[in-house]
């Protein structure tokens, strides 16, 4: 039997993402994959290895999203929607207010070393979306010139896994809306001089 790649990683991305690297037991890998365990093992030849291409199918995606946010013709007004898409999703689909990094950055230590580097290496990679947003804006002129790119893009990124975990807790949005309007504020304000 043939097996479509992408679609073999969006069943397991939503697996990992539902349940983590570890509650998600090869049974329930085979069923949502519908795959037996042998061709599992000879495709990914491990959980380790399915987990690994899953994170880094999420980081890809989630950079591309990033990358628009940049390019948009008011990267803030994107950055206000990209914020809104991510935290206000339908009830059914409530686990993907988490961010599946930040879940697994909970497991670092039972996902193995390989995945383990594919998770530290993604956050990076979307430190580095964050700061094209921070100099996009800057350059748009939707941000002081003198905000820290480096600071700024920490701090953004720092709220949205903040807004991701506080998202997934409530029955309704009208607090998540608040947050996001107050992240947005806060973006266009004072930053410290000097460091400790």
């Amino acid at each position: 039997m043939k097996y479509d790649h992408d679609d073999i990683i969006e069943k397991a991305t939503t697996l990992f993402w539902q349940r983590g690297f570890h509650a998600a037991g090869m049974r329930d890998i085979q069923q949502a994959l519908d795959m037996r365990p042998g061709s599992i093992y000879a495709r990914f030849q491990s959980k380790e290895g399915l987990f690994k291409l899953v994170v880094e199918q999420y980081a890809q995606n989630s950079a591309a999203r990033l990358k628009q946010v940049a390019q948009a013709e008011s990267p803030l007004n994107a950055l206000y929607s990209f914020f809104e898409t991510a935290l206000t999703g339908p009830d059914e689909q409530r686990y993907m207010r988490q961010c599946l990094l930040v879940k697994s950055i909970a497991e670092l230590d039972i996902i193995g070393d390989v995945a383990k580097k594919a998770v530290l290496e993604s956050m990076q990679t979307l430190k580095a979306g964050f700061r094209d947003i921070i100099e996009a804006c800057i350059e748009n002129g939707e941000l002081p010139e003198h905000t820290p790119t480096k600071l700024a893009a920490e701090w953004l990124q720092n709220q949205f896994v903040g807004l991701r975990a506080f998202a997934l807790m409530q029955d309704e949005n009208t607090a998540t809306i608040q947050m996001i309007d107050k992240v947005m504020i806060d973006l266009k304000g004072q930053w410290p001089q000097k460091t400790h």
